[in-house]
């Protein structure tokens, strides 16, 4: 008699979900993900302008916390 339609189209569904998580699977152990610090060194000009905007950043939150009356 054989399988139904739907019944093939279940079955072919389960196996590509399995080999695409074998293949992450797999992947994943070949080839580990570095840890974020090690992937992405912003440059020395990065790293200068992104410290002058927190330290303009703090200094408007200072003055912001100096006028509220709760603390």
């Amino acid at each position: 008699m054989g399988l139904t339609t739907p019944a093939i189209i279940v079955i072919v569904i389960v196996a590509c979900l399995a080999t695409v998580s074998l293949g992450a699977a797999l992947s994943r152990q070949l080839y580990p993900a570095h840890t974020h610090e090690a992937r992405f060194q912003p440059s020395h000009e990065q790293a200068h302008y992104m410290r002058s905007v927190r330290l303009k950043t703090l200094g408007a939150f200072h003055r912001e916390s100096m006028h509220d009356v709760e603390s």
